[in-house]
């Protein structure tokens, strides 16, 4: 897929927005065909309880847990037009940079990346982001780094949690994509309403205090949500 789209993305026969809903509808065909063979097999079952995400509003910043290996597939699986901050070797990477540029993602890596975020939400696009920055198989010790919290006050934009479980733990981050458990894995993604910045913070302090605030009250919202 790599490959391919390397060479279509110089076709001038095509708009920047036209490359950009083909290869985001096929990065969802993608990750909901490969959920599905998992699940064929076997591997894997999952249930998606994503309601309030199917009526929110344009324009909001999707912030999801990240117990799994897998779990923005789950989210690319639901959603037929997201956009996503990648990570930096992916974005360099010869065979999936050409597909995050042509899906209008953001490279975490450069200092660009708060006012590119910002320019996609004020242009009514949706933003995955897992502010953990990484995996993490423990509930009970959930640390979120600031730049969920960053992009969502420069840009006033609404947040709609996602909690994502995985029971039993299976592709963490200390495990190898081929060691899973004996069982059937399960996994079930929930949303919940939009929050609004106004609703969680005081919009008249500094800018860095509002950073610090919405982070810590989003850590303080997912260990209690994740721990019930």
């Amino acid at each position: 897929m790599g490959l391919f789209f390397r060479l279509v993305s110089p076709l001038p026969l095509f708009s920047a927005s036209m490359k950009q809903r083909w290869i985001r509808n096929c990065i969802h065909l993608g990750c909901l065909a490969f959920i599905n063979i998992m699940r064929l097999f076997g591997l894997i079952k999952y249930t998606y309880k994503l309601s309030s995400m199917q009526k929110a509003t344009p324009g909001h910043i999707v912030v999801a847990n990240h117990p799994s290996l897998i779990d923005a597939v789950f989210l690319f699986a639901a959603n037929k037009n997201m956009c996503c901050l990648v990570k930096g070797a992916l974005w360099n990477n010869f065979f999936t940079g050409p597909v995050a540029r042509l899906a209008g993602y953001i490279p975490n890596n450069t200092i660009e990346a708060v006012p590119m975020a910002v320019a996609k939400l004020h242009g009514g696009e949706n933003l995955l982001i897992f502010p953990e920055g990484t995996r993490n198989s423990d509930n009970n010790n959930i640390h979120f780094k600031r730049g969920a919290a960053n992009i969502a006050v420069a840009a006033n934009a609404d947040i709609l949690p996602v909690k994502i479980s995985c029971n039993p733990p299976a592709l963490k981050k200390s495990d190898k994509w081929y060691n899973i458990p004996d069982e059937v894995v399960e996994f079930c993604l929930s949303s919940n309403e939009q929050i609004k910045l106004n609703e969680c913070i005081d919009r008249t302090k500094p800018k860095t205090r509002q950073y610090r605030d919405l982070t810590q009250f989003l850590e303080q919202y997912y260990l209690q949500w994740t721990t019930r």
